[in-house]
């Protein structure tokens, strides 16, 4: 797999060049040269450009060979990615290594050379500024700071994280793992209620736009599984960085604000309804960022290794299958593991509303005990149940198939486990067979249906 380069022979792209010849050594990999014709014009002048360009590219060659060892130049007479690209050598490219700047884009364009190559998406593109921090740090003179832009919510994250394992590979690195989050939109996926008077709040919390320390945890938490263990050399720093409006500005700003010397970011790779319709965070950070940035495509994402829940949520509505699934979810967790219970108050209505109540809403303070203690009464007191650790929750929410979600999330589960019976339950709060099928299509865990008969 070699290292590609795009260039243009002007200055920004010899110092992409260098960067890119002393990443071929470092993972002993041949250089591929790529010499792209910016603009140049057709005709007789074309041809006339062309072999002067050619004769530079050979030279640049030369220049690169006692670095990166073998160098191979290649002219190319298209600006298109997919042309430039087109080749097998360069499509399954380990890298692929162009200058920010520096490039000539015609007025019917709207995107440079390294936003299309990322767009192209055959391999992870580095669009290099500043030079010296990637030269020295591939040369073993000095670690890099490295921020990645982690979303637990978006699927281009793994292909961002499983890139990061690479640099890691490649020499030490400090990680910082950023996830550009609404506070608003958060509280709502993890169920926290926001009173209608902010006043009642404690200070810390009485901010819209900033992380109250409930919600901080379970990010942190998030962001963290998201990247796993990382092997190398390095710290590791959570970074949650509240934002409203376009993601990549919030990035960019944690970037300069942090001294980054690369930002790292995943890619959808749509086409261009899709980016017309969606925007592109990669854009954004690729065209603005003040430092290198690597552009990830999707098919560079690992497939997660499955392996047994280790924890397991089973809404609760004391009927038998809800004990079905109690014993299953036992089971499955095994020695070690962790089984939450949840019961779900179905809000009718009369009841009074949770208008000045911060969190999650909790079972009516009527039978807020009954509950928990019954929700207790379910966990099996024999010897092997003692090895798995239990917990108990009982909240309050009109739509019981969101309230079992937000749970989820918050809990950080990884599977729910509900049961199904047949015969209807009498007891108040039953979980009709609709909450089952509205899970297992809300549900961003996975769900196991476990019926009675």
């Amino acid at each position: 797999m070699a290292i590609v380069c795009a260039t243009n022979l002007s200055p920004e792209s010899a110092e992409a060049a260098n960067v890119a010849a002393a990443l071929a050594a470092r993972l002993n990999e041949p250089l591929l040269l790529l010499g792209i014709l910016d603009g140049e014009p057709p005709g007789p002048m074309g041809r006339d450009a062309e072999a002067g360009a050619l004769q530079r590219l050979e030279e640049e060659s030369a220049r690169l060979r006692p670095v990166a060892g073998v160098v191979r130049p290649v002219l190319r007479a298209s600006t298109a990615a997919e042309e430039v690209l087109s080749d097998e050598e360069c499509r399954h490219g380990r890298w692929v290594v162009v200058a920010a700047d520096g490039w000539r884009t015609p007025a019917w364009r709207r995107a440079a050379m390294p936003e299309r190559l990322a767009r192209h998406g055959c391999a992870p593109v580095l669009a290099v500024r500043r030079e010296a921090a990637l030269v020295d740090w591939l040369r073993g003179r000095r670690r890099l700071l490295v921020m990645v832009g982690v979303d637990p919510c978006s699927g281009t994250s793994d292909a961002a994280v499983t890139f990061l394992r690479e640099v890691r590979r490649v020499g030490p690195c400090d990680v910082l793992a950023t996830y550009v989050c609404s506070p608003l939109e958060a509280r709502e996926r993890l169920g926290i209620h926001t009173p209608v008077h902010v006043e009642v709040l404690e200070p810390t919390v009485r901010n819209m736009e900033a992380l109250d320390p409930a919600v901080e945890r379970v990010l942190q938490r998030d962001v963290c599984e998201r990247v796993g263990m990382l092997e190398g050399e390095g710290r590791l720093e959570v970074v949650l960085e509240p934002g409203f409006g376009r993601p990549a500005d919030h990035l960019l700003h944690v970037a300069h604000a942090r001294g980054a010397d690369l930002v790292v970011v995943g890619t959808h790779a749509r086409g261009g309804l899709g980016r017309l319709w969606h925007g592109s965070v990669s854009a954004g950070v690729l065209r603005h960022a003040e430092q290198s940035v690597v552009c990830v495509p999707p098919s560079l994402r690992e497939p997660r290794p499955a392996v047994a829940p280790r924890s397991v949520l089973v809404p609760v509505d004391f009927s038998e299958a809800s004990a079905r699934a109690i014993s299953q979810a036992r089971t499955l967790v095994g020695p070690g593991g962790r089984v939450h219970l949840l019961h779900v108050h179905r809000r009718r209505s009369g009841e009074v509303a949770f208008h000045d109540y911060y969190g999650v809403l909790p079972e009516p303070p009527r039978e807020k005990d009954r509950v928990l203690q019954r929700l207790w009464g379910l966990v099996p007191r024999d010897a092997g149940a003692q090895t798995v650790h239990w917990s108990v929750e009982g909240v309050t929410g009109d739509d019981v198939t969101l309230a079992i979600c937000q749970a989820t999330e918050r809990e950080g589960v990884d599977l729910v486990c509900v049961g199904t019976s047949p015969e209807p339950s009498r007891e108040p709060d039953a979980l009709k067979g609709a909450v089952a099928r509205e899970l297992v299509a809300r549900c961003r865990r996975p769900v196991m249906v476990v019926p009675t008969a």
